[in-house]
Parts: C-alpha cells; sequence; structure tokens
C-alpha cells in the first residue's frame, strides 16, 4: 500500500512538472507571436486628375505603408478628402506628424517635400498647384463682386490668401444666383448636380456635373440656376496672381 501511495505520488510529480514545462512554453510562443514585423513602405505617385497651361490638380492617396518620395512642388492649395495623420518633410526638414481633417484646406510654397503614411487609415488629398504660366487677364473682373458677396446665404470662404481664394458653394434645388464677377478659376464637384450657366464670354449651357469633376473657367460674369433634383455643392478655388 505505501509502495502504491508512492508511485501515485511520483505520477502527480511528473504530471505537475509536465503542466508546469507547457505553460512555460506557451509563453515564450506567446511572446514570440506577439512581436510585429516592421513596415515595409512601399513609394506611390500622385495622379494627376486635370492640367491646363495654368493649373495642375493632382490626388494623393497613400494607405497605411505608402509614401511620397522627395519631390519638387509650386504653390499649392491642399484639400483634404479625408481625416488623416502623415509624417511631414519639407525642404529637408522632418517636420514631424501633421494631422488634418476631411474638407480641410491649406497652403504650402513651391519647395522640396515629402509625406509617408505611418498612421492606420488611409490619407487622401487634393492638390491645387499654380504653375509659373502668367494667368489670363481679368480686366474689370475681380472678386470684389464673387459669389460670396451677391449669394452670401450659399457659398462659405473657406481659405485665402494672396494666390487662392477657395468657396464651398451649396445651391438648393431650384435657387439662383445672380450674375457676378469671377476671375480664373477651377470648379470641383462636392456631389452630383445639373446647372443652367449664363455667362458674358461663354454664352447659356446646361450642364450635369458628377462627384469629383474638375473643370475650369477664366474670368467671367455668369449667373447659375440649379436646375436639378438635388442640391449642387462645389468648391470654387480662384487663382488671383
Amino acid at each position: 500500500m505505501k509502495k502504491l501511495s508512492k508511485g501515485i505520488g511520483i505520477m502527480a510529480s511528473f504530471v505537475l512538472l509536465l503542466l508546469v514545462a507547457c505553460k512555460n512554453e506557451s509563453k515564450t510562443k506567446s511572446v514570440v507571436t506577439s512581436e510585429e514585423e516592421p513596415l515595409e513602405m512601399t513609394e506611390v505617385s500622385p495622379k494627376i486628375l486635370f492640367e491646363n497651361d495654368y493649373t495642375v490638380v493632382s490626388k494623393v492617396s497613400l494607405t497605411p505603408g505608402e509614401y511620397l518620395g522627395t519631390h519638387d512642388g509650386e504653390n499649392r492649395l491642399i484639400y483634404s478628402l479625408s481625416d488623416y495623420t502623415i509624417d511631414w518633410e519639407e525642404n529637408g526638414k522632418n517636420l514631424g506628424a501633421k494631422s488634418w481633417k476631411k474638407g480641410d484646406m491649406h497652403y504650402h510654397e513651391g519647395g522640396s517635400h515629402a509625406a509617408a503614411n505611418n498612421g492606420s487609415t488611409v490619407a487622401e488629398w487634393l492638390v491645387f498647384t499654380k504653375k509659373t504660366t502668367e494667368l489670363p487677364e481679368c480686366d474689370d473682373t475681380d472678386s470684389t463682386n464673387d459669389v460670396t458677396v451677391v449669394a452670401p446665404e450659399f457659398s462659405t470662404v473657406v481659405f485665402e490668401n494672396d494666390m487662392f481664394k477657395a468657396t464651398k458653394v451649396v445651391l438648393p434645388k431650384g435657387e439662383t444666383i445672380a450674375s457676378h464677377s469671377g476671375i480664373n478659376r477651377i470648379i470641383y464637384s462636392l456631389t452630383d448636380y445639373s446647372l443652367n450657366y449664363n455667362s458674358d464670354v461663354e454664352g447659356e449651357s446646361d450642364n450635369t456635373f458628377k462627384t469629383g469633376d474638375i473643370h475650369w473657367h477664366e474670368a467671367c460674369m455668369h449667373s447659375l440656376e440649379n436646375s436639378g433634383e438635388t442640391n449642387a455643392e462645389f468648391l470654387v478655388i480662384n487663382y488671383k496672381r
């Protein structure tokens, strides 16, 4: 009987040792598998959406782990298409992490720059670049009688400096904006919409636009009517000089 008890005790001790060993092995594997591999960065390039003699509009889309290599850029206006944080380098200097919200606008002077997405969300933005080509003359047309003056209830200035003025227009169904001046400008559609457009230079036309459409107008006096079934929402990017 004593021999049996002694055997059971030895067996129990052996089982306990096995359990401890398995537990320690499990911890070791957990530590190993929890280690993250270094994020491999991939270089991407902007996509040109629109270009003429005076401007280039491009789109940048960086998924986590993608970056824009160092490159030169002219004076430009940035419009954020998503909420994002990127690591930013300008003229060879690392400026650290920069964050923007969807709909934000900011300006960069010409120079060398690079960007990397080390975050967890897609970073997307539009770049409105002013070329060095001299803009068409505006004659007597200027921004002192633009859409923000004749229709303040439908328009909001979202950015302005001495080179650019960006205005968001929300024109409800059936509403009109009386004749007003417009200098050289890009129109970027924020929604699908239809407009009746009438200008002293281009005449009258009915136009339908899709979200993301881009078109250019030179200086003119013009009026607008929302002829569609939905709000017409768009950005007006004026190029001052």
